[in-house]
């Protein structure tokens, strides 16, 4: 346990309990001797000085099952604000376990991973997000959100518009495949499409591993475009996922009104389905949201 002020950890004392009054659970109050100020193990929580606890559970799965935040909100009785404040908190702490289950896990030796697109307040500014997962489980190990630039006839609209757009891909992918360098085993296969940004900065990140490609093929109606139409998908377990991240998040359906004002919420909900769908490939049947130690640490 460290002090969340001057962040010591040999100052610290008991200094007795508290009541909690949304729940009526005991909390351990500590005092540091250092700084000479005080703080109780819920300061490391992710719904620290948050009201209204009994919607947190609710709110992470209506939120991961397709419901938009107003109507997450209007659902449970709250205001719009209270849902906003904890998709927040939840994309933190949801960002933190994805990590700590990749760190726990032995070495992962198969990994699929594409880009998908969505777009930033409006079809000008679009996003990419890179996206992995493991092979033969489906579990999402990491993604990341990069904007980049309008291609074909909105190229053009969008320059007038907006100006120029910096385009992040370059920016996105080799973060992700920071990440899965920690992860992977040196000689680990990786599948993915014929797109042209990926050898160099797979060569830099892992160059030992395998990069296995194929050709893209055409969409099917179904699945929100991302499954393929007919006969073996060498990338079934990550098109499945992609068609699960669009049909479970409501802004990232291919049709809706639900739009993204701010690249660092979505990223946050993203986290937050990666979090609740590896609970579910996991045989839990409730995911729930709970404290992570990376993004809240609580002990030295």
């Amino acid at each position: 346990m460290t002090c969340p002020h001057c962040k010591q950890s040999q100052c610290l004392i008991k200094r007795g309990f508290y009541t909690r009054l949304s729940d009526h659970k005991l909390i351990q109050r500590f005092k540091c001797k250092r700084c000479l100020k005080s703080f109780s193990t819920q300061s490391f929580s992710y719904d620290f000085r948050l009201r209204k606890r009994r919607i947190k559970q609710g709110g992470f799965r209506l939120l991961c099952k397709g419901m938009s935040q107003r109507g997450c909100a209007e659902v449970i009785g709250v205001d719009p604000k209270t849902i906003a404040r904890r998709v927040t908190r939840f994309g933190k702490c949801a960002r933190a376990q994805v990590s700590l289950f990749g760190a726990k896990t032995p070495k992962i030796e198969r990994v699929v991973f594409d880009e998908m697109e969505s777009f930033e307040h409006t079809k000008l500014k679009p996003l990419t997000i890179a996206l992995a997962v493991e092979q033969e489980s489906r579990r999402i190990l990491n993604l990341q959100v990069g904007r980049i630039a309008a291609k074909g006839h909105l190229a053009e609209l969008s320059r007038k518009k907006y100006g120029k757009r910096r385009c992040e891909r370059k920016k996105t992918l080799k973060a992700l495949f920071t990440q899965l360098s920690k992860i992977l085993t040196p000689q680990a296969l990786i599948k993915s499409d014929q797109s042209h940004h990926y050898p160099l900065v797979l060569k830099k990140h892992l160059p030992h591993a395998h990069h296995k490609t194929y050709k893209g093929r055409k969409s099917a109606i179904i699945g929100q475009g991302e499954m393929k139409k007919g006969g073996f998908d060498p990338l079934f377990s990550l098109n499945q996922t992609a068609a699960m991240i669009r049909d479970n998040l409501k802004r990232m359906a291919r049709r809706t009104w639900c739009t993204t004002k701010c690249v660092e919420r979505l990223q946050d909900l993203l986290y937050m389905y990666a979090f609740y769908h590896n609970q579910k490939i996991e045989g839990i049947r409730r995911p729930r949201i709970f404290n992570a130690p990376l993004a809240f640490p609580s002990s030295n």
